[in-house]
């Protein structure tokens, strides 16, 4: 957020403008050099649930189109463990792809793709193509047909694909390139910065979320630290990064129920009141 206005990079504004099926099909085009003809399902914020007493999974982006599937995701932050997230997107995704009796060729190739601001590798490369191999033998193919791409934004400067350098130094810098694809996504920004009660929407969540995480921190530091003097052998560090995940993932679709059920009131005593927090989730069975 700039100036009082939301970028690209924020969350609400990254899941507007990919509701636009049109530049949604272009930004997968771009990224990944295929031909997408068409999105037959796009749901920005999408939450999966893969089990009752699963980790939830919160997609910034969910779409399918021409036998493929796509996760988009835009990451500002907390790239440690991209990896292992990665992999748990990837098993809910084919959950949600695979119907019950289904045979697994019925998978459609995926694409899980992270838009980073910074490099979480560390290696200079604006792309990280990611894909299971064979350590003995390189030519052998899993035939997953899954793949992972984590961009880089920061190294846009560095990417040979003119088109997808464009995009990414728009992400970094916000710069309008002559490629077109920036121009559409730029202007899509500035419709969602003028949509005044939308932007108001949009940033109250963004407030309440981040205020709710820090609590979230607080909370499940406090909790480890004294399950650490019980003797639990889970790690504080990992015990933590899964408490905040955990419970943004919660938070958020609560956020984002009562937000279309305009109850703001109850969403603002819920980012403080954990008793109230917890009745509502029971409530709307989140």
């Amino acid at each position: 957020m700039k100036d009082g206005k939301l970028e690209i990079t924020d969350a609400p504004m990254f899941g507007r403008v990919m509701r636009d099926e049109g530049i949604c099909k272009a930004v997968l085009e771009c990224i990944l050099g295929i031909e997408v003809e068409r999105i037959e399902y796009l749901n920005a914020e999408q939450a999966f649930d893969p089990a009752v007493d699963a980790k939830g999974v919160r997609m910034d982006v969910f779409a399918k189109g021409s036998g493929h599937a796509f996760d988009i995701e835009m990451q500002t932050g907390r790239f440690e463990g991209l990896g292992r997230r990665m992999r748990y997107y990837q098993s809910s995704m084919d959950t949600a792809l695979l119907d019950r009796g289904e045979d697994y060729s019925a998978l459609a190739e995926s694409f899980i793709i992270f838009i980073c601001t910074a490099d979480p590798y560390k290696h200079g490369l604006p792309v990280y193509h990611l894909e299971r191999v064979c350590v003995e033998d390189d030519g052998v193919d899993a035939g997953d047909a899954s793949h992972w791409l984590v961009l880089n934004a920061q190294a846009w400067a560095h990417d040979v694909d003119v088109a997808r350098s464009a995009l990414l130094e728009y992400v970094s810098c916000g710069s309008v390139g002559l490629d077109g694809l920036t121009g559409r996504i730029d202007a899509a920004v500035r419709e969602g910065n003028a949509d005044a009660a939308w932007r108001e929407r949009a940033m109250g969540f963004m407030t309440l979320e981040h205020h709710y995480a820090a609590q979230m921190k607080y909370a499940t530091k406090a909790g480890l630290e004294q399950g650490m003097k019980q003797g639990l052998e889970q790690g504080l560090e990992q015990g933590l990064e899964q408490g905040i995940e955990l419970g943004e993932a919660r938070f958020g679709r609560l956020a984002e129920t009562l937000l279309e059920a305009g109850r703001i009131e109850d969403l603002k005593r819920a980012s403080t009141d954990a008793a109230f927090r917890d009745q509502l989730l029971q409530e709307l069975g989140q």
